[in-house]
């Protein structure tokens, strides 16, 4: 590992060039299109990354393509499968990969789920993943992931969430209710874990789910790989922000201040 600045901090050593050069990252959900974009700038950023698909069969071979170009660009990856539904499952894979890595620094939540449709057309199960995939698994990514990087030293956690929270969605209600439940789950623990050194933030997509290898969707993608490497750098001054993918650069501040 090369030397890193304190992990949280936002700050780093004038001699390192990547912003997050040494950071130890995971990424749950790399099956999605947001969530390979994501891993792939992590690892231009200079992190490496553990990639956590959800399906042992199409996922895993994503992640394999994204881990053997971060390994040819000279960055540490390896693949993982997390079933995001059980949260012991949850907690012990992430405590594998803090062991294989020696320490989480940065853990992004980007398991998605399509917007599904109306309450009635719905099957129960199909209900029950939606509501899984678009926030009980964040849920549980946050209990899990919370104290190993608190055992860090501090780090930064990042969920991804839809634009559909905020508006809703007459046609897919669930979907933009499990949204909104990803929302106030920012707000309600960014300030207890900010006191733990922990930066909680979210980004935000417009456009619908779409997985790493379906056409379209690449330009949200990389808006939302450039919010993460933004938001990983600010630290702790990130903490409670819900950044949409499409926005503007999220301005890094230097040590002590604070964006408007």
């Amino acid at each position: 590992m090369t030397d890193r600045g304190a992990p949280g901090s936002g700050t780093r050593s004038p001699s390192a060039s990547p912003p997050l050069a040494g950071r130890r990252a995971a990424v749950v959900g790399v099956e999605s299109a947001a969530g390979a974009a994501i891993s792939r700038a992590l690892g231009s950023a200079g992190a490496d990354v553990a990639l956590c698909a959800l399906r042992p069969d199409e996922g895993v071979l994503v992640a394999r393509r994204v881990q053997r170009e971060l390994t040819g660009a000279g960055r540490r990856a390896a693949t993982y499968v997390m079933d995001v539904t059980l949260g012991r499952n949850v907690q012990v894979t992430t405590r594998q990969i803090a062991k294989e890595l020696g320490g989480l620094d940065l853990v992004v939540s980007a398991p998605q789920f399509p917007r599904g449709g109306s309450l009635a057309r719905l099957a129960e199960v199909e209900l029950a993943q939606l509501w899984a995939l678009n926030f009980t698994a964040h849920l549980f990514l946050v209990r899990s992931a919370a104290p190993e990087l608190v055992r860090a030293g501090g780090g930064s956690l990042l969920l991804l969430t839809h634009e559909a929270g905020s508006w809703g969605v007459p046609a897919a209600p669930a979907f933009a209710a499990a949204q909104a439940a990803t929302r106030s789950l920012v707000a309600s623990l960014a300030e207890d874990l900010a006191e733990e050194g922990v930066a909680l933030a979210a980004i935000s997509l417009a456009s619908p789910p779409g997985a790493a290898d379906a056409p379209g969707g690449e330009e949200e993608a990389a808006h939302a790989a450039a919010r993460a490497v933004e938001l990983a750098s600010l630290g702790g001054a990130a903490s409670g922000r819900i950044v949409r993918a499409d926005a503007a650069p999220v301005r890094v501040d230097a040590p002590g201040e604070r964006s408007p």
